[in-house]
């Protein structure tokens, strides 16, 4: 697939802004859901869990921020792109823009 096919597919799915607690850090970002086709009931949640529990190890989250949980930082970071592994993940929730 064309890397112009693949933007116009990302684009094409639905995006939510998701708050990602580990152990050190908070993440936001947003999360673009898979096909709503693969799940039953396509509702935002239904997707989301979709996308964490479909057996991948990792997620990827765009327009991110990134803030350390236990130092409070002035200017956290501010990241385009970012690869999360699930599996230092604690909790997970949409959250409004």
């Amino acid at each position: 697939m064309k890397k112009e096919e693949k933007l116009e597919l990302q684009q094409s799915n639905e995006s939510v802004k998701i708050l990602i607690t580990t152990a050190e850090y908070l993440i936001t970002g947003k999360l673009y859901l898979p096909i709503s086709s693969v799940v039953k009931n396509p509702t935002n949640e239904n997707l989301l869990f979709y996308a964490l529990n479909c057996g991948n190890k990792f997620i990827q989250l765009y327009d991110c921020v990134i803030s350390n949980r236990e130092n409070i930082e002035y200017q956290p970071e501010h990241v385009k792109c970012y690869n999360i592994n699930l599996d230092i993940v604690h909790s997970c929730q949409i959250i409004k823009d």
